[in-house]
């Protein structure tokens, strides 16, 4: 989310839009190191978190960066049983609250 890959994707057109997953993840490899903490994801989860990011962005226009920043992964992967089933605006607007509640606002 914090990666010149996401930049991109952020951008109203790239082509990095229309590659597939797996010459996105080649892309991402050369330039950062995945740093998971020792967390465990599983592929539906990674899956749920990789598309909620991206729906949250194309339909908001917000920043990967900033998305980020309020729902990091963790939180994502501490809410996904809860949220996974739910309407991506829903489960967006819940996890901006959480944001909101862990920042005090």
């Amino acid at each position: 989310m914090n990666s010149e890959v996401a930049a991109h994707l952020d951008s109203p057109y790239n082509k990095l839009q229309w590659m597939g997953e797996e010459y996105l993840v080649d892309e991402l490899k050369d330039e950062k190191t995945l740093n998971t903490d020792g967390e465990k994801y599983s592929p539906e989860v990674l899956y749920w978190i990789g598309y909620l990011y991206r729906y949250w962005a194309c339909t908001r226009g917000e920043s990967s960066k900033r998305i980020y920043r309020q729902a990091p992964a963790k939180t994502m992967k501490r809410n996904y049983m809860a949220f996974h089933t739910f309407d991506p605006d829903v489960a967006i607007d819940d996890l901006i609250e959480i944001s909101r509640q862990r920042q005090g606002k």
